[in-house]
């Protein structure tokens, strides 16, 4: 049965792909392109977290626990006792790792002891052999990217060190990107000038509860791979949206293979129609038509990987600074396992339900009927019942989906824009004969070749509608998407607003990048304080701690300071925060914690626990998993962190500015407030990019896959072009005849997809707030009209192939067809 099922495909199916090879290309090429835009989404954030992964294992092996500072800027080294002395702990490894700037740029220093042996980790194999070595004064290990080579003698701090070998093999190239040197921990905390700090502990041993109660909230337990976790918190906003966009790809592809089935099995009508003779059985034929449309979907899946990894090894290179500076590793490109099979899935899953819907005619086919010479395109819509049923759960999934944005807070909201784009889809197959009908109408009007186009879309509904549908997807995603980044720009830069009222920053980071981290060193502050034409000197914090699961941006802030966090609150609210009576969340943070503006939150210091009251839970643009404001004095004492990472500075001439950019050290940063702002929007915007960059190639996709449709239209009629060259038909006429049914088609389609997309917008911006944690204006550009032109570009460039070989046609080709 199996052989017999395979020689029938083998004979009929493969003989008609390879017959029709064209059809057959163009088919799994643009599935082939919706599967790399899926690999590449999913190999550009699987390498973050993946990243995060590998550095983990190279460095914390096959470590139990890891305790780290509740703030991520390490804790006192006297908590290491504490922690051996809990039961149930076998060993405990203190690690430090830092960052120091030298002459040839950033070098990250690793300071370990002798218990670094019990890991069994990349970093532990590499140190192992070279413990002996190590005890001896100055003498470290060195990174293979540091430029020094065993035995070497050279400078860091005016600390004299030797190299007494070089770590290669796996895992080198994770830490600090090569660029590291590995040193007895007191002489990595001279170095860093972090004496009696560390930054890690590495637990075995089932010690977790006692190590808890041991610690009492001093410093965090975490298991080693928490940080890949923290890192899918941080990208899965960025990823979700991205993810939705490129599988639309799939959407688009999918209304083409309907086209290409319909005229597969237009074209074979006498075939069917003998195998339905002989005794052929629908279901079976069924089968076979579903089995060269998988095979399609193979192939062109096994085509689009490749080109996915490429394009994904691209993208991470541009990916915001603001994903980046949380995950604390060096970005190497790693495809996630799953993403291969599943792109491959996703592309048979596609190929097969589009063929399925076009599949279902072969039930209409009788064998009388089908023996008639030539064969055409179907001439049957969805049936009345079966369109009804389409429009009313249509209807109920968009207003489900505006429901589900309005109701749901977090990224549970994106799954509204999916289920919006299913009701869309929907309620167009209820609509599918008023669609046709409005295209069919327009081009009456045109002359002799118009009435020609009107009885060819008439005659071929089922294309017709899924043409008007790759226009009407691809128009509404990209006014829909770049509306609605378009709006969270404009009304995320009109939240920061207020950092343009500080003449001038300082920080150890850039402008597009959140200043948490490390403190200015107290000289430079004082410096700054001593310029002339500095008026005043507004010190804060910003930085990332663990509350309970979630990943918070904490920002301490002062009297004076223009920090956004403090510039949604009012007056009363305000005081109270900088007398430090209590915090200020943002709304995604109060929602994740469960906490309300009176509540109590049980806030982990380095100093011990501190129950502190939320007094107001507000519309903030997310920080990491949520944000926080504190006052700076507190934020000082409680997380035992003097000083602060970044300075507002006043200044009384524009000149200063330069002053301080020249005479401070080169690793510090100094910009204005405008560049802060730029740089804060910028990489809201930047984030967006991929989205963005994704929905133009979503509108390439649909614009070949147009240009296919009404192609390979062509060249399946080949035998009524000539029969109607053979009734006086001119060249002109049949050309004109191509085009007037694709500038009816994009009219339609451009008009539906302006429609929708604006509808698209407006959910979209609902979505983004409950997702973002602010509240998002909308607004509908001018420039919308640009994308209803899209429209039209698209039917009219993809019309002119086909148009130019229809003017063509011979009588010879009405011979040929029969």
């Amino acid at each position: 049965m199996i052989r017999t099922a395979f020689s029938r495909f083998r004979v009929l199916g493969l003989r008609d792909l390879r017959a029709h090879w064209v059809r057959s290309l163009v088919s799994t090429g643009v599935v082939a392109v919706a599967a790399a835009l899926l690999v590449a989404v999913l190999g550009t954030y699987g390498s973050l977290t993946g990243s995060v992964e590998k550095l983990a294992v190279s460095i914390a092996g096959n470590a139990d626990l890891e305790i780290v500072g509740v703030t991520g800027t390490g804790f006192a080294a006297t908590e290491l006792d504490v922690i051996r002395a809990a039961p149930g702990v076998d060993a405990a490894v203190p690690l430090l790792r830092s960052e120091i700037v030298t002459d040839d740029g950033p070098l990250t220093v690793v300071g370990v002891d002798a218990s670094i042996t019990a890991l069994e980790s990349d970093l532990t194999s590499a140190v192992s052999g070279s413990i002996t070595d190590l005890a001896r004064p100055g003498a470290v290990l060195v990174g293979p990217d540091t430029g020094y080579s065993t035995g070497q003698t050279f400078e860091l701090g005016g600390t004299s060190l030797t190299a007494v070998g070089v770590v290669t093999g796996e895992g080198s190239q994770r830490i600090g990107g090569g660029n590291f040197i590995v040193a007895p921990l007191p002489v990595a905390q001279a170095l860093t000038d972090r004496a009696g700090q560390l930054d890690s502990v590495f637990v075995l041993g089932d010690a977790a509860d006692s190590v808890r109660a041991a610690v009492d909230g001093r410093v965090a337990v975490m298991s080693p791979d928490f940080r890949a976790d923290r890192a899918d918190t941080v990208i899965s906003l960025t990823r979700n949206s991205t993810l939705m966009v490129s599988l639309i790809a799939f959407v688009v592809a999918g209304f083409l293979v309907f086209n290409v089935m319909n005229m597969a099995i237009a074209k074979r009508r006498p075939t069917i129609s003998v195998l339905r003779s002989i005794g052929g059985k629908r279901g079976t034929i069924v089968r076979d038509l579903l089995a060269e449309a998988a095979l399609i979907g193979l192939v062109a899946g096994l085509v689009g990987v490749p080109l996915g990894i490429v394009m994904g090894r691209y993208a991470i290179g541009s990916l915001p600074p603001f994903l980046v500076e949380s995950l604390d590793a060096e970005l190497e490109y790693s495809l996630p396992g799953y993403a291969i099979p599943s792109a491959i899935v996703m592309c048979v899953l596609a190929c097969v339900a589009a063929s399925a819907l076009a599949a279902v005619q072969v039930y209409r086919i009788s064998p009388v009927e089908a023996l008639a010479v030539g064969g055409s395109e179907t001439t049957a819509g969805p049936s009345g019942a079966f369109a009804s049923t389409a429009a009313v759960l249509g209807a109920g999934a968009i207003a489900g989906s505006v429901l589900l944005a309005v109701t749901v807070d977090g990224q549970a909201a994106l799954a509204a824009g999916a289920l919006f784009l299913v009701g869309v889809v929907a309620l167009c197959v209820g609509g599918t004969r008023v669609i046709v009908g409005l295209a069919g109408a327009i081009p009456l009007r045109w002359g002799a070749a118009g009435r020609l186009a009107t009885a060819t879309i008439e005659r071929a509904p089922g294309r017709i509608w899924a043409t008007v549908m790759t226009i009407v997807i691809a128009v509404a995603v990209i006014v829909g998407v770049s509306g609605a980044l378009n709006n969270l720009t404009r009304s995320a830069t009109t939240s920061l607003a207020s950092l343009n009222r500080t003449d001038v920053y300082v920080a150890l980071t850039s402008s597009d990048a959140v200043p948490a981290g490390a403190t200015l060193d107290p000289s430079v502050v004082q410096r700054v304080r001593d310029t002339p034409g500095v008026t005043d000197v507004v010190e804060g914090q910003w930085a990332y701690a663990d509350l309970g699961d979630e990943l918070v941006a904490i920002q301490g802030v002062a009297e004076g300071s223009n920090a956004v966090t403090l510039s949604v609150l009012d007056d009363a609210v305000k005081a109270a925060v900088l007398r430090g009576d209590g915090v200020a969340v943002s709304r995604s943070l109060g929602l994740a914690l469960g906490v309300s503006a009176g509540s109590t939150i049980e806030l982990p210091t380095p100093t011990g626990i501190r129950p502190v009251k939320v007094l107001a839970v507000v519309d903030y643009l997310n920080a990491a998993g949520g944000t926080m404001a504190i006052s700076v004095a507190s934020m000082q004492d409680w997380f035992d962190r003097p000083g602060a990472t970044y300075l507002e500075v006043t200044v009384d001439d524009d000149a200063v500015q330069a002053t301080l950019d020249e005479e401070l050290p080169p690793e510090v940063y100094v910009y204005s407030g405008q560049q802060a702002l730029d740089g804060a929007s910028g990489s809201i915007a930047q984030a967006g990019a991929l989205a963005v960059a994704l929905q133009w190639i979503v509108a390439v996709v649909a614009a070949v896959a147009l240009l296919n449709t009404l192609m390979l239209s062509v060249l399946e009629r080949r035998r009524e072009l000539g029969v109607l060259r053979a009734m006086g038909a001119s060249r002109g006429t049949l050309g004109r005849m191509v085009l007037s049914e694709a500038l009816a088609v994009g009219v339609v389609g451009g008009v539906l997809g302006l429609a929708i997309g604006g509808a698209l917008q407006y959910l979209s911006t609902l979505i983004l707030g409950a997702s973002t944690g602010i509240t998002i204006d909308y607004s509908v550009s001018p420039s919308i009209l640009l994308f209803g032109l899209v429209a039209l570009v698209l039917a009219l460039v993809g019309s002119l192939p086909p148009a130019l070989h229809a003017s063509r046609s011979t009588i010879v080709d009405a011979i040929a067809a029969d």
